[in-house]
């Protein structure tokens, strides 16, 4: 009896031990291997592995082939990579997105194209596709010296070829529009804009003695922009997440205003599952005089920040904390005391509450205003754990680049590629950020201002080089420090580094599989590159044969 007692003992725990093994052996076993390629875990030795492992979303291992053939079971998908190089998910750190998901559907884009008959083509072509009477617009992405056969502003008539039954309506950024003779009709009745708003020489129009300025004339253009439902807003969501899905996008940081749309179909969309890049976003408000900061103030020291998950939520507060501080590269742009009283109001709010901010300067008296004020601010709230961020950087000196990376600030830089140059000096100087040490990443500022093409702004810092081919940075970066920018540091600013922003062990598995070799190809063929899958959380979300 004893000894029956005796076996049936070891029996059960050499069934327990095997139990607990295939436990462990189900624990290790992946979901989905990649294998098969020159995959860029951007770490901080910048590997390169063969093959990574996934499970449940994250990335579980990386290495060779050989090394995790252990993870492999019978339920694990298998993709062979077919040496096809791989890289992170990239991250744009300042995109007005909500703007962007409105609009994207209506527009016939042409950012990056460099030859003006083809830009025509894809004009006539939406045209086309929308049917006649429909409006078709180009809101933003482009500049009229991207041509390499013809630069400049479009005439009427040529848009009144490319679509004679449509009405055109083209907008560089926030200084000049273009349209087609039925565009100037429709504004001229339904407005009372003279028609001489429509061309290059003449970007102010004028009625019964009042002038309508260039972003005026845009205003109630874009107001012929169909109106959307519910359903119908997450549906454009959903398109305009497919777009930057096909350009390699997994998460981005919306830091526009109120009036770009709120963000229930966003919150709808990620209810369902059906979000295909991380959103995040700023805090929304109106701070234009001092009674609307003091509103702003209230609002502040009543909400959280930091308030999001995995896939979609509120960060800090920008890229505007106040409004009246606005500055542009290409103007002086000195704000007197009553203004920066303000600002600091809403900066001190912002300190106190622990809210990190993402703040907008182009000169260089802007970002060394703002960093008076957070030093001021660091004697009793620590700027290393707030990492607020000045944003644009175009004319920075080395001395506030210095006095930023002191304070424990970030950097966020913007796509120029669209933008004029600026003669004698790197704008923005990335050489200098990169040599300094500080944390410094990649956004595109799309998608009126610029192209929300990452790789686009990846060829532009590397290459130094705008479209279509003129020099714009004298001293670029490298391609890894540039990819670094793109990825890794944006998660950083957006305080997403134990997720995202590489393919290390532990973090969500988001990442590209390119056409091309990102770190071989010839400098001006990365503006091309074109990724052949996109994977968001382990999950396909792009595949360029589907």
């Amino acid at each position: 009896m004893l000894a029956t007692s005796k076996i049936n003992l070891r029996l059960s725990i050499t069934i327990l031990i095997a139990c607990a093994f295939e436990l462990i052996l189900q624990a290790q076993q992946a979901d989905q291997v990649f294998y098969n390629g020159k995959i860029l875990i951007v770490d901080s030795n910048f590997s390169v592995a063969e093959a990574v492992a996934v499970k449940s979303g994250r990335i579980s291992a990386v290495g060779s082939i050989a090394e995790l053939s252990s993870r492999l079971g019978p339920s694990t998908e298998r993709f062979d990579l077919k040496g096809r190089t791989v890289i992170p998910g990239l991250i744009d750190n300042h995109m007005h997105y909500m703007r962007g998901a409105s609009r994207w559907r209506f527009e016939a884009r042409i950012d990056g194209v460099t030859s003006r008959a083809e830009a025509l083509k894809l004009i006539a072509a939406k045209a086309k596709a929308v049917g006649p009477g429909n409006w078709v617009f180009v809101l933003g992405g482009w500049s009229e010296q991207q041509f390499a056969d013809r630069p400049g502003g479009f005439t009427e008539k040529e848009l009144d070829v490319a679509a004679p039954d449509n009405p055109v309506f083209i907008q560089k950024s926030y200084t000049r529009a273009y349209m087609n003779g039925l565009a100037a009709e429709r504004l001229s009745r339904s407005s009372r804009i003279s028609p001489s708003g429509r061309s290059q020489e003449r970007t102010r129009g004028s009625s019964g003695g009042r002038s309508f300025s260039t972003r005026e004339i845009i205003s109630r253009a874009t107001q012929f922009l169909p109106q959307r439902s519910g359903s119908e807003r997450a549906e454009d969501v959903a398109f305009f997440n497919s777009v930057l899905n096909r350009y390699g996008l997994t998460a981005v940081y919306d830091v526009g205003r109120a009036s770009d749309g709120d963000f229930t179909p966003v919150e709808e969309l990620a209810k369902r599952n059906d979000l295909t890049v991380r959103v995040f976003h700023s805090l929304r408000y109106r701070a234009n005089n001092s009674r609307e900061a003091d509103e702003a103030v209230s609002l502040i020291n009543a909400s959280k920040p930091y308030g999001n998950n995995d896939w979609f939520g509120l960060i800090g507060m920008g890229e505007h904390i106040y409004n009246p501080a606005h500055d542009s590269s290409m103007r002086s742009s000195i704000f007197g005391d009553e203004i920066w009283n303000e600002f600091e109001k809403l900066a001190r709010a912002a300190a106190e509450g622990g809210w990190h901010i993402h703040e907008h300067a182009m000169q260089d008296s802007t970002a060394s205003k703002i960093l008076d004020i957070a030093e001021g601010l660091n004697k009793e709230h620590s700027m290393h754990e707030l990492r607020w961020t000045i944003a644009h950087c175009d004319l920075i000196s080395r001395e506030n680049i210095e006095r930023a990376k002191k304070l424990g600030l970030t950097l966020a830089v913007h796509n120029k590629t669209a933008k004029p140059v600026i003669e004698g000096r790197d704008s923005p100087p990335i050489s200098w950020m990169q040599e300094s040490g500080i944390v410094w990443g990649l956004g595109s500022d799309g998608a009126v201002v610029s192209t929300v093409n990452p790789f686009h702004t990846l060829w532009w810092v590397t290459s130094g080089k705008v479209f279509p081919d003129e020099v714009s940075i004298r001293t670029p970066v490298s391609r890894e420090d540039a990819l670094i920018a793109h990825t890794r540091s944006n998660a950083y600013l957006m305080f997403k580094e134990k997720d995202l922003g590489s393919l290390e062990i532990g973090k969500w598995a988001d990442m590209i599989v390119l056409d091309r070799d990102y770190l071989t190809v010839p400098v001006d063929e990365i503006r091309e590159i074109t990724p052949v899958q996109t994977i968001l959380g382990g999950r396909l979300v792009f595949d360029v044969e589907k």
